[in-house]
């Protein structure tokens, strides 16, 4: 695979590249594709978190992602692939950012399904927590940053 390289200027931008290689690599989960939501949803949650570089913004396809060792995977990366997942099963979703920074700077990036249903995978301690997001309560900031599609 031919790894390109886009600049990012802003969040909206970064959503817009999730969008694209959603739409134009679900293919990339191959047999994932066939399994239940929730079972797939606990494989990312199990995924290691690896933050991006300090001042670069990745967004990688499901391909790089689901590698064993690849680096970086952090949030975005990891509702990629959640977001993979719906595409290649014909259910609309958006991607939704928020903060719980006193400066409301977005940080932090999910999947919401079309009826409202959160499904954050970046973290191994909330694989149960389909459909909960447990910062809800420090959020200052939440953002839409995709229509459904």
């Amino acid at each position: 695979m031919l790894e390109t390289v886009t600049h990012l200027n802003d969040v909206t931008e970064t959503a817009q590249e999730m969008r694209r290689i959603c739409e134009m690599y679900f293919s990339d989960l191959g047999p994932w594709l066939g399994v239940p939501l929730i079972q797939f949803y606990g494989f990312v949650c199990l995924l290691p978190y690896v933050p991006d570089p300090v001042g670069v913004e990745t967004v990688s396809r499901p391909a790089y992602t689901l590698q064993k060792d690849y680096r970086p995977r952090d949030c975005d990366d990891k509702s990629v692939l959640i977001a993979a997942w719906l595409q290649g099963n014909g259910i609309k979703k958006r991607f939704v950012s928020t903060s719980c920074r006193p400066d409301k700077r977005l940080t932090h990036v999910f999947t919401q399904l079309e009826n409202g249903l959160f499904i954050d995978a970046t973290y191994p301690k909330y694989q149960n927590l389909l459909g909960n997001y447990p910062y809800f309560p420090k959020v200052t900031r939440l953002e839409y940053l995709t229509d459904l599609f």
